[in-house]
């Protein structure tokens, strides 16, 4: 593969095998999923809340917290998440969660309301 402006498939980000775990949240629901691979800009999940392609997420893992992100593939029971805001520390991702203090939880937007028995529904 090369660099070339003309190559369809341009290179992306080197990929690590890990055994990690991730919180992703979601408007379907919230899983502590396996993570299969990472890299800077996305993750490979076990698609435990049945994702669909699109959909918004936020996935916490090691240090780093409430990532904004989306779904861009899904299928064999798998999931593909690209991180919303570029790139991320791969080294933080990796870290034991209990190193840095709790993040509060959402106060505002549609994820405050995610678990209320009472809200509002769509339809």
């Amino acid at each position: 593969m090369s660099d070339s402006p003309d190559d369809p498939f341009p290179s992306r980000p080197r990929r690590d095998s890990v055994f990690l775990t991730a919180r992703v949240e979601s408007s379907d629901g919230v899983a502590e999923c396996r993570v299969r691979n990472l890299s800077e800009a996305g993750v490979c999940i076990d698609n435990l809340v049945d994702l669909s392609p699109g959909a918004r997420v936020l996935v916490t893992m090691g240090t780093l917290h409430h990532l904004e992100g989306w779904v861009r593939w899904a299928h064999d029971g798998r999931a593909g998440l690209v991180f919303e805001h570029g790139h991320i520390d791969v080294a933080a991702a990796r870290r034991p969660r209990g190193t840095v203090a709790a993040v509060p939880q959402h106060v505002t937007g549609w994820l405050s309301q995610m678990h209320n028995p009472y809200r509002r529904g769509d339809g």
